[in-house]
Order: C-alpha cells, then sequence, then structure tokens
C-alpha cells in the first residue's frame, strides 16, 4: 500500500464505485497498513463503523475519505449514491417496522378480549403504542397469584388480582411494567410497600407502590425521594392515568 494506490481506492469511494462488500472486502485486508500510513485521526475518520444498515459503513467512510483527499488538494466528484441508498435502507426498516408493529397489535386484540372488555380506554391506548419488543403475557392464575402473595407476605388488593387474571404482566418501551413474578417489597422512610411496577412518570424507574390493606396506588418518585399519592385503585390507573399517558407517546 502507498500513497498513489490509496488515492485511487479513495476515489473510488468518494465517487461512488464501492459496495459495502468491496469496501468492507478492502479495509479487512489493509486495515494494518492503513494505520501505519494514516495519521491517527484520518484512520479512524476512515474507518467503516460497525452498523446495522449496510450503507452506513460506506457513507461514513466516504466522509472521512473526503477530508483526506481535500487535504492533499486532490480533486474529485463525490457522489451522493451512499446517502441515497442508505435513505432508501432506512425507509424499508421503518416500513418493515410499522408492518411489525401492526401485526403485534392486531395479534393482542385478537388474543386479549377480556382485557378489552374490562379496561376498553386502557386497551386502545396499549394498542396503540406497542412496539415488537413489548410484551404482554398470558393470564395468571388464582394459584400464581395466590403462592405470590405468600412469597411476598401481602395480599393483593381486589382490583389488581382481577387485572392479573387478565394477563400476568405488561411490559411496555414507553415506560410501564406490571409484572406479578416481578412484585417485592420495599421499605421506604419505614414504611412498607409492595413494588407493583415501574412507571416512568416524573423520571425513569419511578415506580408503583401499594399497602397493606388498601386499593390506592402510590408511585415513588425516586429523583425525590418521595411517596406520592397516584390513584383511588387499579381501575383509575388503567382506564385514566396509563391511558392518558399512553396516549400522549
Amino acid at each position: 500500500m502507498n500513497t498513489e494506490s490509496l488515492t485511487a481506492k479513495l476515489l473510488d469511494l468518494i465517487e461512488g464505485r464501492e459496495t459495502p462488500e468491496t469496501w468492507w472486502s478492502w479495509w479487512d485486508e489493509h486495515e494494518p497498513e492503513l494505520e501505519a500510513l494514516l495519521s491517527r485521526g484520518e484512520f479512524l475518520k476512515l474507518k467503516p463503523c460497525r452498523h446495522g444498515f449496510q450503507w452506513v459503513p460506506v457513507l461514513t467512510s466516504q466522509k472521512g475519505a473526503i477530508a483526506i483527499l481535500e487535504k492533499s488538494g486532490t480533486a474529485f466528484a463525490a457522489s451522493n449514491l451512499y446517502q441515497e441508498q442508505y435513505l432508501a435502507e432506512l425507509d424499508a426498516f421503518c416500513k418493515e417496522q410499522e408492518r411489525v408493529q401492526r401485526e403485534k397489535q392486531k395479534e393482542f386484540k385478537a388474543n386479549n378480549p377480556e382485557l378489552f372488555r374490562r379496561y376498553p380506554k386502557f386497551s386502545k391506548a396499549l394498542a396503540k403504542v406497542l412496539e415488537p419488543s413489548d410484551e404482554i403475557q398470558p393470564t395468571a392464575t388464582e394459584e400464581q397469584i395466590r403462592n405470590q402473595e405468600s412469597v411476598l407476605d401481602f395480599a393483593l388488593p381486589a382490583q389488581v388480582r382481577e387485572f392479573f387474571l387478565l394477563t400476568a404482566g405488561i411490559q411496555v418501551s414507553a415506560g410501564v411494567t406490571i409484572d406479578l413474578s416481578g412484585l417485592f417489597d420495599l421499605t421506604i422512610h419505614g414504611e412498607r410497600y409492595c413494588v407493583l411496577g415501574e412507571f416512568w412518570k416524573e423520571a425513569d424507574g419511578d415506580q408503583f407502590l401499594l399497602r397493606p390493606g388498601e386499593e390506592t396506588i402510590w408511585y415513588y418518585a425516586h429523583e425525590q425521594d418521595k411517596v406520592k399519592r397516584l390513584c383511588n385503585d387499579m381501575t383509575e390507573l388503567l382506564e385514566k392515568k396509563l391511558a392518558r399517558y399512553l396516549n400522549e407517546h
């Protein structure tokens, strides 16, 4: 590898004569030589990045190549090919994600008719925001609920039990998690609570809380280190608080 052969290759890259496959192949073959020939900054700007999209590494390397040839005073005509290919790839990816999301929403509605019947506002709002990675668990059994209550030594409010009989839990990337198997004890300022899940109301990681003998839902604003009253019961939480929150997200 010498300056003349490097310049020729950089011109191929800048002017759109490379593909992701040819560029990666050339880079893997010559990386040690390039590290010795170029300055550290030039090497790092030219080095293709590891990326989920095929054309992004070529596009970023093209920018590095332009900087190198501009510094040397070499004339070139930069191609928009890699930018166009990346945008086309991004568009196809977004359309596929939308398709997967629609399928997941359709499946959610078909598999949870009782959830829609009991909590219509919450269920409709939830269906709109479901991402491919989000999870809606199957129904819990009375035995599973009793076992969890026994482990925690905590009697769940009637409306919370009713919710778990429709789904053992939800995990939504918009910032809501309610999970029967994930319930745990937490003592805050000397008072005992059962953590029902997470709700990113004021900050990531804020938690739903239950107190013994109450239907009331509380939450812990951890950045303020405060427990605040959220609503009267599970139905109000789902049909008002979370339905509104999900519709806004």
